[in-house]
């Protein structure tokens, strides 16, 4: 896993893009689900459910960190309050073999991987991230910072449905008899229907 933090521009800024998709979000806890299903959606569209889990997983831990460090995570806030609430960028973009899920929000704070004891109830958000993504990393924005993750995209080969193995003369076939009281069993059931 390489993590790349700093002022740099991460390596996808120099890449072709085949998709992007973004979606703004207050910086609330329900930012949290909504993002997971923009997900879904976004890699459904693009054909590429394969990944759809993993990036599900990655969108909730970094939305859930931006939310925590720009908005309000704890509870619901109030109608008033929520014109004052920054928001948070969620940005998927598609490359040629994978998919980069960009978070962006208004704290100049840069995450920090930390390695919680066994009793924590929190801080692994950004292991998992780790665990999940082939690179990860984060940079300064002009309004705040976005953490983004790759996550790589196994090719799709045609394989349809796995081929039977013929059984050859000298296999040996399994006997199956029929059992004629559940046959009867299952005729009387029938029946009744």
């Amino acid at each position: 896993m390489n993590h790349y933090q700093g002022h740099d521009e991460p390596f996808y800024f120099s890449r072709r893009a085949r998709f992007v998709d973004q979606l703004n979000l207050v910086a609330v806890a329900s930012a949290v689900s909504v993002s997971r299903h923009f997900v879904r959606l976004t890699l459904g569209k693009w054909q590429a459910g394969s990944v759809e889990g993993d990036a599900a997983l990655v969108v909730s831990e970094l939305v859930t960190n931006a939310v925590k460090v720009s908005g309000v995570l704890d509870r619901q806030p109030t109608w008033a309050e929520m014109d004052a609430l920054a928001l948070v960028t969620v940005r998927l973009i598609g490359l040629d073999a994978s998919i980069v899920v960009e978070v962006g929000d208004a704290s100049q704070e840069q995450p920090v991987l930390r390695r919680p004891d066994g009793d924590a109830e929190g801080g692994r958000g950004l292991l998992l991230v780790e665990e999940i993504a082939e690179n990860w990393g984060s940079y300064r924005t002009r309004r705040g910072k976005a953490v983004w993750a790759e996550i790589p995209v196994p090719e799709v080969t045609p394989s349809g449905l796995p081929r039977r193995r013929r059984l050859e003369r000298t296999d040996v076939r399994p006997t199956v008899r029929a059992d004629a009281w559940l046959l009867r069993s299952l005729l009387v059931g029938l029946q009744a229907l």
